[in-house]
């Protein structure tokens, strides 16, 4: 949906995705190794174009853009979504970053911060492919506890995949976001020293 939902952390920042960041998105969901885990989508940017045309009329649906403060070019893409109709619960995802981004940890921070300050959330989740290690291993390390196997979750090309979920309510995120927010502060540190 159109938003005007922005949200700055110590080295990146969220902004509303537009059209001018469809050529963007093509480039990261058409990699190999980052689109390994998605769902197909077409490599044309006239096609995103059309998907967001779509996505500017759904409703509960947040789509960003994560890019570097100091110089506003775009690092990542990361979207809230499926608000429950209470408006209480959304899934975050469409989750990739550029090869070799340091931008994992704060834009974690940043969606979670979204969700549950922006948006209003009392809960939220994510949901990963279990072949994924890299990055179930990374929900793990913020500290997220609830954690469940969904058995199938995922058709992918035919392949029906295992789904781990995490789930952060306000009560656990207000244990976990100091420990990101320091993790955010030390890698900020080191990104304006590099």
């Amino acid at each position: 949906m159109r938003h005007d939902l922005k949200l700055s952390g110590a080295a990146f920042r969220l902004r509303p995705v537009e059209d001018a960041d469809a050529a963007f998105v093509v480039a990261l969901r058409s990699d190999p190794e980052l689109g390994r885990y998605l769902h197909r989508s077409s490599n044309r940017v006239e096609d995103q174009l059309a998907w967001l045309e779509k996505y500017y009329e759904r409703s509960g649906d947040y789509y960003f853009v994560l890019e570097r403060q100091f110089d506003g070019v775009p690092e990542g893409v990361i979207a809230v979504y499926d608000l429950s109709e209470d408006g209480r619960i959304a899934e975050w995802g469409r989750w990739i970053l550029k090869p070799r981004s340091l931008a994992a940890v704060e834009s974690a921070w940043l969606i979670y911060r979204a969700a549950f300050e922006l948006i209003g959330l009392h809960e939220v989740y994510c949901r990963t492919v279990a072949e994924n290690e890299k990055v179930v291993s990374f929900h793990d390390s913020c500290g997220i506890v609830n954690r469940t196997l969904l058995h199938s979750h995922f058709d992918i090309d035919g392949r029906k995949l295992d789904a781990i979920e995490h789930r952060v309510d306000r009560r656990s995120w207000s244990v976990i976001a100091p420990r990101l927010e320091q993790l955010v502060a030390m890698i900020a540190r080191r990104i304006r020293h590099a």
